[in-house]
């Protein structure tokens, strides 16, 4: 699903406004947004998971934890689509210890330096943390090992672009772990929601999110292989009728002959 290039940046903007004041008014207890599960729902982190990042490093806006997921190793070089406070980069750099890095992305520069801040005060040598488009990723060619994501790329305009961009970064072999929102449901349906949802209901998590067929196969038109289901659950924010908004992680890799 790709906008035209006036919607995208009145996309951008309302994503930015919108995350921005997340990221300023969010305290250090970890809380529950739009994308989180209902209340009957197991959170998506452990209690060791939150208490292995710095505090305030979790912000609630998650829909999956990709890092599990990402089959990382000690010494992978790890791309954060859409890094937030920091949540899952962290997570990630315990992983890959101090002999790999991982590179976290947003486009809101509140939330950058929130995450700056977040890795200064958990003494985290291993995660740099730029304020970037993740259409337009500043990483050369084959120079990751894995990517990951949570609930960010239902915010962007140009979804395949996203994807493709991931493809390029990523070393053949590499992984993508990813966390996100897709809906289900008749064509029909979606069709007609997406045509009453403008800017600013992007950021609720949903309006800009992609059927799961559409979702798939977007993943695979970038050049991934092994595109499979990990997990999912119910997203707390429904559209209601013939909709469903689902939390899904899905798990790919760049092929070793590309």
């Amino acid at each position: 699903m790709k906008t035209e290039p006036t919607d995208r940046q009145a996309i951008h903007a309302a994503v930015t406004a919108a995350y921005g004041a997340v990221a300023r008014s969010r305290g250090a207890t970890p809380e529950v947004a739009c994308c989180a599960a209902p209340s009957t729902q197991p959170r998506d982190y452990s209690a060791e998971e939150l208490a292995a990042v710095p505090k305030g490093a979790y912000l609630g806006e998650g829909s999956g934890a990709p890092v599990r997921f990402a089959q990382l190793q000690e010494g992978d070089v790890v791309v954060d689509l859409g890094a937030g406070a920091g949540m899952d980069a962290f997570l990630a750099a315990n992983a890959v210890g101090p002999g790999g890095h991982v590179y976290g992305y947003d486009l809101t520069p509140d939330m950058v330096a929130r995450a700056k801040g977040n890795a200064e005060a958990g003494r985290y040598a291993n995660v740099t943390f730029t304020h970037s488009d993740i259409e337009r990723l500043p990483l050369a060619d084959s120079s990751a090992d894995a990517a990951i994501s949570n609930c960010v790329i239902n915010l962007a305009p140009d979804k395949p672009a996203v994807f493709a961009e991931v493809f390029r970064v990523l070393r053949p072999g590499g992984r993508l772990s990813v966390a996100d929102i897709v809906l289900r449901g008749a064509p029909e349906a979606i069709h007609r929601f997406r045509n009453q949802a403008g800017p600013d209901s992007w950021c609720a998590c949903v309006s800009g999110a992609l059927a799961e067929p559409e979702y798939l196969a977007a993943i695979r038109g970038a050049g991934f292989a092994d595109v499979r289901l990990a997990a999912e659950r119910p997203a707390q924010l429904q559209p209601g009728g013939e909709l469903a908004a689902v939390a899904v992680s899905i798990t790919a890799r760049k092929p070793l002959d590309d």
